[in-house]
C-alpha cells in the first residue's frame, strides 16, 4: 500500500559501511525494510564503503521491490560510495541499476 502524503523513512548508513560491517548494514536494511514501505538511504556520513556496500545495496533494493516497497538513495551521495561507483562503472547511465544510483533529492 503506497504511503500517499507521508515521507520516506530515513536510513543512515553505518560510518562504515565495507567488509567489516557489512553484517550490521544487512541487518539494518532488513529492518528498515520489514517496518517501512518506502526508505531513504543517507549515505552522506560516509567514511568507508567498498563493493560489498554496493552488493547489500543492491539486495535490498531487489528485495523492496519484490515487496512491493521502494529504496532510494538520498542526495547527495557520500564519497566513499560515490568512489566505489565510478571506479566499478556504476554511474553509467547504460548500467542496469543507473536509475537508483541517482540520488533522490527527497531529504526528511
Amino acid at each position: 500500500m503506497p504511503m500517499t502524503g507521508k515521507r520516506a523513512h530515513t536510513h543512515i548508513l553505518p560510518v562504515d559501511a565495507g567488509i567489516r560491517n557489512a553484517a550490521e548494514v544487512a541487518n539494518g536494511l532488513k529492518q528498515a525494510l520489514d517496518s517501512h514501505n518506502a526508505i531513504g538511504i543517507e549515505t552522506r556520513a560516509l567514511a568507508a564503503a567498498d563493493i560489498t556496500t554496493v552488493q547489500t545495496l543492491l539486495a535490498a533494493r531487489i528485495s523492496a521491490e519484490a515487496k512491493g516497497k521502494t529504496l532510494t538513495l538520498l542526495s547527495p551521495v557520500g564519497e566513499p560510495l560515490r568512489d566505489v561507483l565510478r571506479d566499478v562503472g556504476l554511474l553509467s547511465a547504460s548500467q542496469i541499476h543507473a536509475t537508483f544510483w541517482a540520488p533522490s533529492s527527497d531529504q526528511p
